[in-house]
């Protein structure tokens, strides 16, 4: 007859693997998946890897490794994703996302199992809310859960490496891992550890401080399997580029400054410092990081001794979580599981006394019960496709079904599902992938308007401001004036740039993404008759060239210009409404109330925009146009 507490036991567990199972569902907002998608449906149908980028019309003509890694890094996994998504719609996509999350969570609580059951249970819970900021619909989850994987099959053979069965699977998992996604580099990583710690172990022969070298016939499989599974990574279709992208990705260049606001390349101090931070994941992280690091700690002092392979890959997974968010998931598969045995409060009577606690029972059961609620808040879009906020579905439509033709500029952060939508009928000028540096360069020069390439964007802003001021009020003073007055004579760059790429359409947010910045852009073209606006829905715009061409377009879809402050009212009241504690949704709010005349409810959001930031620029632009507005137009009291 079972006991009372192991009953309970099997009910905790039941109810934490729902929850961990149901927290992994949810809508699909990446905004990398389209790409990821489109990309497997290309090469199903046309049975090759692309050589040139065919969604992009910038993309033609790869010539560096990082290029064709970002054509052809992931083909296995986004085949995968393409096949799901074609037989089961969305479905299909959330629920592998599940899975595979869930199959982490579970291995690391059986691994940890032995340690006690509410010390498994609790280190189980923090990964799970770790991996709630990665919970992406990409090839990455993929690399999470073969680097635990490639870990349980080492350790396995060390553990009894009189059977070499487990080393087997390492060359074909490698082989896999490196066609479906670039953290193959990360088991390189860990496979060189293992070599390295095991010869320093021979060479030293102390077992009894470092650990014990395997025997000479375990060794020589070993390093046989080792050598063979690192030359099973470069059958992949780009050899060691992705090697190549991830040095340099940690180096002074231009890509690492391309990434430098990119969350996922942030440490976890400037993450956490970060408003966009997950802030549960974040301090689950500290908290994971510190137990393990205590736990470890003290078994070394009490043992006097340690293994040097564990210790090192402890190590190198902490060094590495600690230098980028990207690395946490690694790390939390790899020092779990590592540290299993670890178990310096195992024999704890007072720890272990809170197995039999009807108490502890009963706030578990709580907690879990709330965390089954949580992941249903939303059931409605639990098998669904993201909202409109994160994929502008209506903005695809309506070029598709207005079939204008021509070229289109756009932003990367929506690029990708446009390329999804729209290849063949357009393709994008950038997307997620960032296929070339050179097209990120433009966009930029593009969407902030700017007169000259390395000119400051406050430059560019502060220039488009001024020039909505009417003239008969007088100016306002900005910095940098006489390079706004000089500017005026000739063709700014960005005008330049969209008529060398032949840009008819500007497909473009008003506002940005997460900070809800001001894009000079949409300032510009306000006042730019060269330019007629014809959609807009509170997540994109559309303008398209004034010509004939398109003259039977404009005439059916015109828009008035004045919509553009609706717009940016439309993009940036959610995020007023949700009180964020960054001050550009407030001044762009502020920004767009005044110029319709609502300028009562335009100073509240000045004040809020200041109240949170002192030196917010657009905000002291209306401040600073309201009372010219009040000297030049209304009577005064």
């Amino acid at each position: 007859m079972y006991r009372t507490y192991d009953i309970r036991e099997k009910i905790l567990l039941g109810l934490f693997f729902i929850a961990v199972f149901i927290n992994f569902l949810g809508p699909i907002v990446d905004p990398d998946f389209p790409f990821h998608i489109k990309t497997g449906e290309y090469i199903y149908q046309h049975k090759e890897i692309p050589e040139d980028d065919p969604f992009s019309f910038y993309g033609e003509g790869i010539v560096t490794d990082r290029e064709r890694v970002l054509l052809s890094q992931y083909w296995i996994a986004q085949v995968l994703f393409y096949k799901i998504y074609s037989l089961t719609g969305p479905i299909g996509i959330i629920l592998l996302r599940a899975s595979v999350f869930f199959a982490i969570v579970f291995l690391l609580w059986f691994a940890t199992r032995k340690r006690g059951f509410y010390s498994s249970l609790i280190i189980a819970v923090l990964a799970t809310i770790i991996f709630q900021a990665t919970k992406t619909d990409r090839p990455q989850i993929f690399s999470f859960i073969f680097a635990l994987i490639l870990v349980l099959l080492l350790e396995k053979f060390r553990e009894q490496p009189q059977s070499a069965m487990p080393l087997y699977f390492v060359p074909p998992l490698v082989l896999l891992w490196a066609n479906m996604h670039g953290g193959f580099v990360f088991g390189i990583a860990i496979i060189v550890i293992y070599a390295f710690t095991e010869v320093l172990k021979f060479l030293v022969n102390k077992p009894h401080i470092i650990g014990s070298p395997l025997e000479k016939r375990g060794a020589l499989i070993f390093f046989v399997i080792a050598l063979s599974a690192i030359l099973f990574s470069y059958v992949n279709p780009v050899t060691n580029g992705q090697i190549i992208i991830t040095w340099e990705s940690h180096m002074d260049t231009g890509i690492k400054k391309l990434y430098a606001e990119n969350r996922e390349y942030m440490s976890p101090m400037e993450d956490m410092a970060s408003f966009f931070s997950p802030r549960n994941s974040n301090i689950s992280f500290w908290l994971l990081l510190g137990f393990i690091n205590i736990v470890v700690f003290l078994n070394i002092l009490r043992t006097k001794s340690i293994d040097i392979t564990v210790l090192s890959l402890l190590l190198f997974s902490t060094v590495a979580a600690l230098t980028a968010v990207r690395y946490i998931p690694f790390f939390v598969t790899m020092s779990v599981f590592l540290s299993r045995n670890y178990g310096f409060f195992r024999d704890n009577k007072i720890l272990n006394g809170l197995r039999t606690s009807y108490i502890v029972f009963l706030l578990f059961l709580l907690f879990f019960l709330l965390l089954i609620g949580f992941g249903l808040k939303d059931p409605k879009n639990l098998l669904a496709f993201g909202r409109p906020t994160h994929y502008p579905e209506g903005t695809a439509q309506f070029l598709l079904r207005a079939n204008i033709g021509g070229k289109i500029f756009n932003l990367n952060n929506k690029g990708s599902y446009l390329l999804w939508k729209l290849y063949p009928r357009y393709k994008v000028f950038n997307d997620t992938r960032f296929i070339s540096l050179e097209a990120v360069r433009d966009t930029d020069a593009i969407s902030y308007a700017l007169e000259n390439y390395g000119d400051p964007w406050d430059l560019s802003l502060g220039s488009a401001l001024s020039a909505l001021v009417p003239q008969e009020w007088g100016t306002i003073d900005i910095s940098m004036e006489e390079s706004v007055r000089s500017s005026r004579k000739s063709k700014h760059l960005w005008k330049n740039l969209l008529d060398r790429y032949e840009i008819d359409l500007i497909v473009h947010e008003a506002t940005a993404d997460f900070t809800k910045e001001l894009y000079t852009l949409t300032l510009r073209l306000l006042k730019d008759d060269e330019w007629v606006l014809i959609y807009r829905d509170g997540i994109m715009q559309i303008f398209i060239r004034n010509n004939k061409k398109y003259s039977k377009i404009i005439e059916r879809y015109k828009l008035p210009k004045d919509s553009i402050y609706d717009e940016i009212i439309f993009e940036t009241v959610p995020f007023v409404s949700k009180k964020v504690p960054i001050s550009k949704p407030y001044s762009s709010l502020a920004f767009a109330l005044m110029m319709k005349g609502k300028d009562e409810d335009a100073r509240k959001m000045i004040e809020a925009a200041i109240a949170l930031d002192k030196n917010d620029f657009v905000a002291h632009f209306c401040n600073a146009y309201l009372l010219l507005k009040q000297k030049n137009v209304e009577k005064p009291l």
